[in-house]
């Protein structure tokens, strides 16, 4: 039964159905739990969870939607690049591969209205050059009451109202009034769609050639049958990541978020069984 879930899940993720919408919610006789929270450090993780009669997880779908950090992101043309518009900024980063550094430019918009609060950048540290090899920019969104959007999706309240908000298309980049812009967006998912199931968004990889779906499907195949009582301490990365003396077949970095975050599904599965 384990492996025709596994199985079952796997095709969903290679034919891009494993998005949260409302279509595609689990079926459930017993208990079913969904949790929202931060992920791999600029992404709202959804996480849905299905357990039996014995509280053992029989189904488990994962989703990641789209913060600033992609979505903010701008494309402008060289006229706008050399007299920057006001609301728009330059952050300049840096990464070094393979023992070659490179300096990257990437524009963004100032301001993104999230249901109805805009929330303005603020970029942080020096322009790094070729030259200085200390430092990268980075840059986080803030309003009034939020000091930075990424830790206040932290909440499991505020990532589900973020989400929310995404699906009834309240999120979206702005002037300093609140008005849509109209610069197109320049982050390769992004620009496709608001999560990463509906965005085909990291097929595969050198490093990590699962990519995100099979790497998603990888902890769904290992969640399957457990009862879900590991704690952050029994997660462990030995080629491929463990829960205690489970082996899994999940590379990707962060396991540990996916994991804690289907837990808290869990859980709301078991408060919630008929």
């Amino acid at each position: 039964m384990k492996k025709l879930i596994a199985i079952f899940f796997v095709a969903l993720l290679a034919f891009g159905l494993a998005a949260c919408t409302e279509e595609q919610e689990p079926s459930y006789s017993y208990g079913y739990g969904v949790s929202y929270g931060l992920v791999h450090g600029h992404y709202v993780g959804v996480a849905k969870v299905v357990v039996d009669k014995d509280d053992k997880v029989v189904n488990v779908q994962f989703d990641e939607y789209f913060l600033p950090y992609n979505t903010a992101q701008v494309t402008l043309t060289d006229e706008q690049k050399a007299a920057l518009p006001a609301d728009v900024v330059k952050v300049v980063t840096t990464r070094t591969s393979n023992n070659v550094r490179t300096v990257t430019e990437s524009y963004y918009s100032k301001y993104v209205s999230v249901n109805g609060t805009v929330f303005t950048i603020t970029v942080n540290g020096d322009v790094p050059t070729l030259e200085n090899t200390v430092g990268s920019q980075t840059f986080i969104y803030s309003a009034s009451g939020v000091a930075n959007l990424e830790v206040w999706v932290e909440t499991e309240a505020n990532a589900k109202a973020y989400v929310e908000a995404v699906e009834a298309g309240l999120v979206f980049n702005c002037n300093a009034s609140g008005v849509k812009s109209a610069y197109p967006k320049a982050n390769a998912s992004a620009k496709i769609g608001d999560t990463k199931s509906a965005t085909g968004y990291w097929t595969n990889a050198a490093s990590y050639p699962l990519g995100w779906g099979g790497n998603m499907a990888a902890i769904a195949e290992a969640l399957v049958g457990t009862t879900m009582n590991a704690t952050a301490a029994d997660l462990v990365k030995d080629g491929t990541w463990k829960i205690g003396d489970l082996t899994t077949s999940a590379t990707l970095s962060d396991f540990a978020d996916y994991y804690l975050l289907a837990q808290v599904a869990y859980n709301n599965a078991l408060a919630g069984k008929e």
